[in-house]
């Protein structure tokens, strides 16, 4: 063998060793890969995780093992994604409530979304108001005067900081009215209590109402999207009962842990990009959340603009946690 050759040889076998040692493999991944859900199984986001799982499993050729890590809001699958090893094998779903409005709230919660590496959404969702069937108010400008009317009103909603509650203090801010929340641990004894007509109105997701909406068991009077959603067609958007700056999407993502190759996660996001656009997973999927796909600079603006907003509406009505 020539001296050219040999080193050549030895070059490329230094440039190898190199990119494994910085999680470069392109034959990323040869092993299974664990998705960290934030739910319990069985739930809505556990449901849209196992079906990205199996059209993951179906683009790479290896087993995704779903591992449901409940608790604290997110929060606490979120912490076990920061501390897991950087190489690409652990990814978590990303929500709103691990990743902006819990490390704003929750002394405890050691991280902060710089601590990963946000690669892309896979879908999102609206927050609904609720009322329930001898409410007297038919849409969101006579809900508005009912309240003024009364001059407060109780008001349930999942968490004490939460989503829902965000959105509940942009009416409060955008009607000029009061509510007041009652917290609830779950949303379905929720919509328990306003179907029963123990509380007059709620605020949550979608997933949890438009069932009840369509039976006629409750009435829904406007969504926080941008959009109409599609589950419930007849239902306004807030913007489009005149108060704009009542917008909320919630959404869930992935990430991985910060510190982790720009490969990997290009590798993710080329992946999952033609996954998440796909009808398969839209018909796998809830059917009240909207897939959407972002690149990871795409991701990280969507969550750092809502964070900064988060941030905002938390200090200044001042809802943060002691």
């Amino acid at each position: 063998m020539s001296q050219i050759t040999r080193r050549t040889l030895l070059a490329a076998a230094g440039t190898f060793a190199a990119g494994r040692a910085l999680g470069q493999d392109r034959s990323f991944p040869v092993r299974p890969i664990n998705i960290i859900v934030p739910a319990t199984a069985g739930g809505g986001a556990d449901v849209n995780a196992r079906r990205l799982g199996e059209l993951l499993h179906q683009a790479w050729g290896q087993p995704v093992i779903i591992d449901n890590r409940a608790g604290a809001g997110g929060s606490l699958a979120a912490s076990y994604v920061q501390r897991s090893d950087k190489d690409g094998y652990t990814v978590g779903m990303a929500s709103d409530s691990s990743v902006l409005i819990n490390p704003i709230v929750m002394p405890d919660v050691t991280y902060k979304v710089e601590d990963f590496e946000l690669i892309t959404t896979l879908y999102t969702g609206g927050m609904a108001l609720a009322v329930n069937n001898d409410f007297p108010a038919k849409n969101v400008e006579e809900f508005v005067k009912e309240v003024r009317r009364q001059g407060s009103m109780t008001c349930g909603m999942f968490g004490t900081v939460s989503s829902p509650r965000l959105v509940a203090e942009m009416l409060m801010m955008a009607a000029d009215i009061k509510l007041s929340p009652v917290p609830y641990r779950g949303e379905t004894e929720a919509v328990r209590d306003l179907v029963g007509k123990l509380i007059p109105c709620f605020f949550g997701t979608t997933a949890n109402l438009f069932e009840q909406h369509r039976s006629g068991t409750l009435r829904v009077l406007a969504v926080s999207s941008t959009e109409r959603m599609p589950v419930m067609p007849d239902v306004p958007t807030f913007s489009e009962a005149g108060l704009s700056a009542v917008t909320y999407r919630w959404f869930h993502g992935l990430m991985l842990p910060g510190g982790t190759s720009s490969d990997i996660v290009n590798r993710y996001s080329k992946s999952l990009e033609p996954i998440v656009k796909s009808e398969a997973f839209r018909k796998g999927v809830n059917p009240d959340v909207t897939p959407v796909y972002m690149t990871p600079p795409e991701f990280k603006q969507f969550v750092y603009a809502g964070r900064e907003r988060a941030a905002s509406i938390i200090h200044e009505r001042q809802l943060a946690l002691k």
